[in-house]
């Protein structure tokens, strides 16, 4: 090997070293993303219970998110979901904050997860695009 080849493998282990220290930085902010999410979540549950939306004088939870927080009616709509299961079914929690289920995929697990059901189903829907999620829920739950 000559010095030319010499100095290429010093820069590239270089530069995989940035690329894994780039890479575990971004790991660790998806881990808080994921993780100011779900306390979202719960603080808009406990919100929603209080029906705090309407002291402020909103019609509803929606609204609220849509007009107050300036949200997009579908960012608003799943995260109302989202935070009436989490209500109804805390269990989703934990997927949540770990990256097993995904926001968008809580719209069609909502459509069929009861507390009775929860073992059975709710890791049917782990990892699941909105369009994987969309089948599960219809092979549960057919029209």
């Amino acid at each position: 090997m000559g010095e030319r080849d010499d100095v290429r493998v010093a820069c590239d282990t270089e530069r995989m070293s940035n690329a894994s220290a780039l890479a575990d930085q971004l790991a660790e902010l998806l881990s808080r993303e994921r993780d100011a999410m779900a306390e979202f979540l719960v603080a808009l549950a406990d919100f929603n219970r209080r029906r705090a939306w309407a002291e402020l004088g909103y019609s509803s939870q929606f609204w609220f998110l849509h007009r107050r927080l300036g949200l997009s009616k579908g960012a608003a709509y799943n995260r109302k979901v989202a935070a009436d299961l989490i209500e109804r079914c805390p269990d989703v929690l934990a997927p949540l904050r770990d990256g097993r289920l995904c926001l968008t995929s809580v719209v069609e697990l909502a459509k069929v997860l009861t507390r009775s059901n929860v073992a059975e189903v709710l890791p049917r829907f782990f990892h699941c695009s909105r369009r994987e999620a969309a089948e599960v829920s219809a092979a549960i739950r057919p029209l």
